[in-house]
């Protein structure tokens, strides 16, 4: 009868052994967060514009980028004078551009605490962004209203985020205010983008 107890107690503790021993595993599957940034290749489609995108680690948390590609303006302007009436104009154009910038990231340690991804750099941001554009290809609305330049610089400080859609995906949106400067005038906006960029 002892030897029949302890094959039952045997069993069973090779059983428990077994069943933590593979729960052990599951845990030991779970994806490690990264700490930090990593440089990415991305193709950007965001709200009117295409470009191809290259995210250069320099620190930790800190990254430069470049890209080029299309820009999409729409802009719709509405004036009112007591003389004159109601009076709207729109404007649309489509520009090559390139651009680049610095991000700094800041939400790393936060995202991981609260056991959301950050792969793929997927977390918030501070930066800077300066773009050129140049004379556009295709030109809609009341344009020739307007004295368009063959060249504009803008510059926009920046505070945005990525977020991580699967493995070759992330969701970007960036805000703030901007500055555009050509041979005409200078003026005051805010530059956003929101949109997907496909990783390479």
């Amino acid at each position: 009868m002892k030897s029949k107890n302890a094959i039952k107690t045997l069993s069973v503790l090779l059983i428990s052994l077994a069943i933590f021993g593979k729960a052990k595993a599951q845990d030991s599957t779970k994806v490690e967060q990264p700490t930090e940034v990593k440089s990415l290749n991305k193709i950007r489609l965001s709200l009117l514009s295409l470009h191809y995108e290259r995210e250069q680690k320099i620190g930790k948390l800190t990254t430069v980028y470049g890209g080029a590609g299309l820009a999409g303006t729409f802009l719709i302007e509405y004036n009112y004078s007591y003389m004159a009436g109601n009076e709207t104009k729109t404007y649309f154009d489509l520009t090559p551009n390139l651009y680049a910038g610095i991000r700094k990231y800041y939400h790393f340690e936060n995202r991981i605490k609260k056991g959301k991804k950050t792969i793929n750099n997927a977390s918030n941001y501070f930066g800077l962004d300066v773009s050129s554009y140049f004379s556009p290809l295709i030109k809609g609305g009341n344009l020739d209203q307007y004295n368009v330049a063959n060249w504009e610089i803008g510059i926009a400080p920046q505070w945005g985020f990525q977020r991580s859609i699967g493995k070759k995906t992330n969701f970007e949106f960036s805000l703030g205010p901007a500055i555009r400067i050509n041979k005409y005038q200078t003026y005051f906006g805010v530059d956003g983008r929101i949109g997907f960029s496909f990783l390479l």
